[in-house]
Formats: structure tokens, sequence, C-alpha cells
């Protein structure tokens, strides 16, 4: 491991630290960015000055538009769909050597995206998990108490579900030219199929999507035709580049990157996904249930259905899209299922045949970190040329000098051959405290998690009505109850000193910090009357604040049982079935919670969370359902640098000056009860308040955010997923 948390990384920070109840992790995450999307053209042209799409700067830009006939007819009309390409280059690569190129594949250069969905489009989402099948093992009928809304019903949709805003445009290449055509790479923006000025429809990074973007790489390559319209045209050949191509992406554009990895294209020598999902059912889906891509309480539900709608809505002949979609994609059940496997891009990790430099901030709320998590441990398996870079700061890209440098030397090694030394250093960099070192510390791994991190198994003792304590040892041997309670947030549940609807398990104070890394793994012993989704959150308890560090959600009709099996699609591959309730509703849930890597700081409490729904995330299942907790067959698997031994070791000796301790002291047996009949201090419903952001450097670069780290509630208006955002620094003092 390699501590650079002393390094100036080249940025100072600006403003002061923010004070009062809200913690420095919940406020990294607050700021919110929306940035239009439109379509720019330019055929085979010399930039002129003036130009609004910001290449004027660059002397002897040429610039010019095609569109690559592909191999898919998605639209069914007879004719192959076509790709709107745009590329820049140096005016000299005429001349002399061609460049690589580096490209940014997007579905939000248009003016209509998912983004513009109505409230017809969303579903109902107070119904409870339904279990696969029409009666229970023995015969006796199901459990299921509900069925999902269609689309297309607004009297069955619900309120209006989310807002969502195309985020990057055109300013996300823009940033790519300003950066990387001056240091002699040609850039592309690509506009995927269905969406801007491309032919065919949407279909939300699906098998046709994916299999038109291969087609750009083979034209590239000179193995593709390309046109200079999207009907007829003449015939339009890449002279200008050697056909090695690099793509770069956040959020939905690094999900395309990552499709196109697999399909092992020749010519692609690298990618660059950041905030990027791996397939659709982790967008879309968490261990079996349905959940929202982004922090939203309202009870219209967005789906890949309500995407793919809502994106064709001005398309002819899309509509089947709409049709196959909501046949697939089963909100009833939330299994996995066909459909989402042949949208997953873990079963061909095989043929990816390129580097690839994974970047995901571990408080994400919108692209789930467990995406990160299971490309880099799928990869790494296969022996692919992998990077891993892992910071704060929500739904944006990383920032900083340390990251600007590596990504410059990635592309020059991949693209250009260059010797940069970008391969002989660790290949896994964790940012505490921030995107970028700056703001916090930076240390290096030969691996992820960290490799000294291990199991330590915490259980709970009696208590979870208010707060009970976690034990190294025994547990208690009594069964805890909660009702659900689908309108209380989740920030509610786990600052309140006091409810029915939550059970709560905390350490005592820290004496010293302690390293969570990798995967935590609750494995619950659950009685349930009804079916209902369950729901563990990890916490850090400070002085003043409760902050969520990871959460995860689960259907217990799946019966997950992550730690039977040894890949994550394996696992995915066990959700296909959801089963009744057997007659005693006793069920066992064992899933992870969104990968993290967090230090908690001394002086402050591990608390763990049990709850039922999730009003930002999960479905709302009607009729406060009850949940009962048997303690002595449950705990939760935390995975600490140093192991049980190092968790033992940071519990206090004596109980820790707080301003709402009182004089009980915890015990100072490692084996006995980690608990304490402390106080613990407790965050009230003001804790959220909105509060200034201190940054340095490009700590408010475009990109998508929450309001605050996972699972944390949205702002007013909630940028969506797209746009390269904050992943290069600003050169234009735009954001």
């Amino acid at each position: 491991m390699t501590d650079h948390s002393s390094e100036s990384d080249g940025e100072s920070a600006t403003g002061s630290a923010p004070s009062g109840r809200v913690s420095r992790r919940r406020l990294l995450a607050s700021v919110t960015t929306a940035v239009g999307a439109s379509a720019v053209t330019g055929r085979a042209s010399a930039s002129l000055t003036g130009e609004s799409d910001g290449t004027a700067d660059i002397d002897g830009t040429v610039r010019e538009e095609v569109w690559v006939e592909t191999n898919v007819d998605t639209d069914g009309d007879g004719a192959a769909d076509r790709v709107h390409v745009r590329v820049s280059y140096p005016e000299r690569a005429a001349d002399e050597e061609r460049p690589p190129v580096i490209a940014v594949a997007s579905p939000y250069h248009g003016e209509q995206t998912h983004g513009d969905a109505t409230a017809a489009m969303y579903y109902d989402r107070s119904i409870a998990p339904a279990p696969d099948g029409g009666s229970s093992a023995d015969g006796g009928a199901t459990t299921a108490t509900s069925e999902p809304a269609t689309l297309g019903d607004p009297t069955t949709a619900g309120s209006s579900g989310p807002a969502h805003s195309p985020i990057g445009g055109p300013t996300a290449p823009r940033r790519v030219e300003q950066r990387y055509l001056p240091q002699g790479y040609a850039v592309a923006r690509v506009s995927s199929l269905g969406t801007a000025r491309s032919t065919g429809c949407y279909t939300a990074a699906g098998p046709p999507t994916v299999a038109a973007l291969e087609s750009v790489i083979d034209w590239f390559n000179g193995r593709a035709t390309a046109y200079d319209a999207p009907e007829g045209g003449a015939e339009v050949a890449a002279e200008w580049t050697n056909g090695r191509t690099g793509m770069i992406g956040g959020s939905a554009l690094g999900e395309l990157a990552n499709g196109t990895a697999t399909t092992g294209v020749d010519g692609l020598e690298t990618i660059v996904p950041q905030s990027a999902n791996v397939g659709q059912y982790g967008l879309f889906r968490s261990n079996g249930t349905p959940v929202s891509v982004v922090p939203d309480a309202s009870e219209g539900m967005t789906d890949i259905g309500t995407w793919i709608q809502a994106s064709n809505a001005r398309r002819d002949d899309c509509g089947h899209w709409t049709d196959r979609t909501e046949a697939g994609q089963d909100l009833a059940t939330g299994d996995y299922n066909d459909f989402w496997h042949e949208r997953t891009f873990l079963d061909d990790a095989n043929a990816v045949d390129c580097s690839v430099l994974i970047a995901h901030a571990v408080d994400d709320p919108i692209v789930k970190p467990n995406n990160a998590a299971d490309w880099y441990e799928t990869l790494a398996a296969r022996d692919v040329p992998l990077k891993l870079w892992l910071y704060e700061g929500g739904h944006r890209g990383p920032a900083g000098d340390a990251w600007e440098r590596t990504l410059d030397r990635w592309w020059a090694h991949w693209l250009k051959d260059e010797d940069t030394g970008v391969m002989d250093e660790d290949p896994v960099t964790v940012v505490h405290g921030g995107r970028s070192a700056a703001e916090g510390s930076m240390e290096s791994y030969g691996e992820w998690p960290a490799p000294t991190a291990e199991p330590a198994t915490l259980r709970f003792e009696s208590g979870g009505a208010t707060s009970g304590a976690v034990t190294t040892g025994e547990p208690g041997s009594v069964t805890e109850s909660l009702v659900d309670d689908p309108s209380t947030p989740a920030t509610d549940l786990v600052a309140a000193e006091e409810s029915p609807h939550r059970l709560r398990y905390e350490t005592p104070p820290l004496a010293e910090s302690v390293h969570v890394s990798g995967r935590v793994v609750p494995s619950l012993s659950l009685s349930l009357d009804e079916p209902t989704v369950v729901s563990v959150a990890l916490v850090e308890y400070g002085p003043y604040s409760a902050d969520v560090v990871t959460r995860g959600w689960a259907d217990p009709l799946n019966r997950p049982s992550y730690r039977d099996y040894d890949t994550p699609l394996a696992y995915r591959q066990s959700l296909r079935e959801s089963a009744p309730l057997p007659d005693d509703g006793r069920v066992r849930a064992e899933f992870p919670l969104q990968a993290t890597d967090h230090v908690f700081e001394a002086d402050s409490r591990i608390g763990v969370i049990v709850y039922a729904s999730d009003s930002e995330f999960t479905l709302h299942p009607p009729g406060n359902r009850a949940v009962a907790l048997s303690l002595a067959d449950s705990g939760v698997d935390l995975p600490v640098a140093g192991g049980e031994a190092a968790l033992a070791g940071a519990f206090a000796d004596e109980s820790v000056d707080t301003p709402t301790a009182t004089d009980s002291e915890p015990s100072t047996d490692a084996t006995a009860t980690v608990g304490a009949d402390t106080e613990s201090p407790t965050a009230t419903a003001d804790d959220t308040a909105a509060s200034t952001v201190a940054t340095d450097g490009d700590a408010t670069a475009n990109g998508t955010t929450s309001a605050d780290g996972p699972g944390f509630g949205v702002g007013a208006a909630l940028a969506a997923l797209g746009g390269v955002g904050g992943l290069l620094r600003k050169s234009d003092g735009d954001d």
C-alpha cells in the first residue's frame, strides 16, 4: 500500500470547512449540475473563430460528420441503421502520422432522451414483491397481493416520478477535445442508436446498440462503411486515423464503453468507464428487487420500460421496443431472467480484449458501486489489464491532478505505445474524503478490496428499537420486530433514537479509525407475515451526524445466498426464481450491500440499521407489514482491514466523552459485547439542512450528483445519467 495523503496533488482547497451537523461525506455528494444537450453539425471543415462548440481555440482542427452503417435494423424498415459520428482531428493528420481516436459515445446528444418521461410512463410503486409462480411448494396459494401497473396508463401510474435531465451534452466531448486534440489525438462524438441524428430505435444499451458501436470501431479501422448522410449519400473513409481507439464516458456513456468492450472488436485498445453500470439489471434491480435509479420517494417509479418509451416517443416504428421491454423486465418480482441476462456485460467478459480503467464513487446513489465492484472482480479473474480508481463525491467523475496525470499516461501508453510507467504502478487507487487527494487522502493497493481486509462478523444484542449493542461473541437469543413504514425516509430511521420502523445496532465509540473495504454482507434470519422488501444500512454515527456509508436492498422471496457463489454473474443467476413464503414465514436473506471503501473515524460508532422498504429506492408495499429478526441466527460480515482483531482493538477501553454520552462503560472483552448502554450521538431531521460545500480544484465540475451519499435524499432537481461530466479538468472555466 502506498499512502499519498501528504501529497499536494497540485490543488489547494478553497473556502472554509463546513460546520454544523452535516458531515463532510454527505456534503461531498451534494452538488447537482444539469446541462442541456443539443446537436452540433460540421462537415469536413477547419474550425472557425467564434464557433459555439468550444474548439475554436484549437488551431488547425478539422471536423467531419458521417453516418456509419451498422448490421442491425431496430426500426424494422428494411434498411440498416446508421450511427451518427462527428470527429475532430488535427489538420496535420492528413499529411503526417495519423492519430488514434478517443471516442465519447452517448445517448444524450439529441433533444429527446429518457428524461422526457411523462407521468403515464411511470409504474405504480405501491406494490409488494410477488413470488414467481402461482402456488407455494405445498400447493397453497401464493402470498402476493398486488401486481404492478403497466406503462401508458396514467390512472394507475401514481404521481410523477423523478425528474431526469441529460447532462454533458456537447460539453463532454468538447472538454475531451480541448485536452487531447493538442496532444495529437482525434476525438469522436458518437450518438448511440436511436438517439440524436442516428437512425433506428433507442434500446438502452441493449444488444443492438452495442453491436452498432462495434461497427463504429470497425469504420475507424477500415472494415465498415460510412456515408455523408443518414440515407443514401456518398461513402466516407476514415483515412485520418490509424484506427487505434479508446472510449471514455461517465454513467450511460461508460456503460456504452463497457458494452463495446465485450464485443472484442479489433482496434478498441482501451476503455475508461466512470460511474458506469455493467448492464441494466445492476441499475434497476438489487438482489431480486426493483430499485429506483435515483433516490426518490414518489409513487411513480422509473424502470427500463420508462426510459425506452420516453426516448422513442418521437421515433416512428419504435413502439415494439416498449412492448418487448414491458414483457421482459418483470417488475412484479424483480427476478433475474433472460431479458436481463442478454443485457449484462458480465456474461461476455471473456471477449474483452482491451485494457480497462474503472473509476467510480463509492457513494454514487445512481449507478450503484456494485456495478464497479462486479466489473472489477470479473475482469480481474480474466487477467484483463486493469486499473481501479475509487473516490467519493456522488454521481460524478474523479478529479485532481493525480487523476489527470494517470489518464494522460493511460492514453499515451495504450493508444501511442509510449512508455509512461502507468502499468508499473499499483493498479488500485482509493481517494478518501473527496474526488481528489487535495480534498482528503489517497492510497494505492495491489488489489481491491484492500489486501488486508478480512470479514469480521458482527452480531446483535437486544435493544434494536432504541439502540442495541453489537457483539463479536455470542449474539442475543431473542427475536426483535419492526413494522414497515414506506413513508418514513431512511435518513429519519437512521437518525431516530427510537422507532418501531427499524432495528438499530451499534458499536461503542471507536478508540481508533476502522477501514472497511469491500462488500458488507448481512445474513438475516427473518419471519414475514406477508412479502415485503428488506433493507440494511451501514452507518457512521458521529457526535452530531448520522452518515449512511452504504446500504442495500433485497427481496427475501428470492432467498438470496451471496456467499454460496463464486462470481457476481453466478450470484445474479441465482436470483432467477422467487418463491412464496413458507407456512411459518421464515426465510433467510444473505446479500451484499453496495461496495464501499470507507474509514470510520476515531470516536465515531459503527451502526447497522435493519428496516423494510426504503422510501427512496424500493417498492412501497402496502399495509405496513411486520418483519421479525432472529438475533441468534443473524449477523453482518464487515470487511475490515486487519480483520476481526483490528476491529476489536478499535473498541474503546473506556467510555469516550461525547456531547450525548452517559457514564456507562462498554465491555473491554473483545469477544464479548462490543456495544454499550450509552446514548449514541444522534442526528435529527434537521441535520440534513443545506450547507455550503467546501470545494477545491474541480470539486464542482460537471456531473450528476445526489444530494447526499448513497441513499440520501436528492434536492429539488436531480441531474440524471449521462455525460463525461467532471472527468477532466475544466480548461474553459465553464461548469
